[in-house]
């Protein structure tokens, strides 16, 4: 892993919070409401109409395992994730971005 991606990682387990993925485990992540410019850069017009708002985006190490269609548990609430990219740097993956909405 490279030295950016050890920082990264290093930053969403000092920063992050815990996370409940399909009610059987966690999953680390630093979360935040997702901007209008993830969401168009990750979905369709027609998609954005069909999931309720606000939504969610949360940033996690690479290896974690986290899927679309993933039940996410946060505060008591429960949301679905979306869609989830791998970001790179170089060839080497950094953090994964979950989106998620109920």
């Amino acid at each position: 892993m490279s030295t950016r991606a050890e920082r990264l990682r290093s930053l969403v387990k000092r920063h992050g919070e815990d996370v409940t993925v399909n009610g059987t485990r966690t999953v680390r992540m630093v979360v935040f409401v997702a901007t209008s410019g993830l969401l168009r850069s990750l979905f369709t017009d027609n998609d954005l109409l069909g999931f309720s708002r606000p939504m969610w985006a949360g940033v996690t190490a690479a290896d974690e395992v986290l899927n679309e269609g993933d039940s996410i548990s946060r505060d008591g609430a429960g949301y679905t994730v979306r869609r989830v990219v791998t970001l790179k740097i170089g060839n080497a993956p950094a953090v994964k971005v979950a989106v998620w909405s109920r």
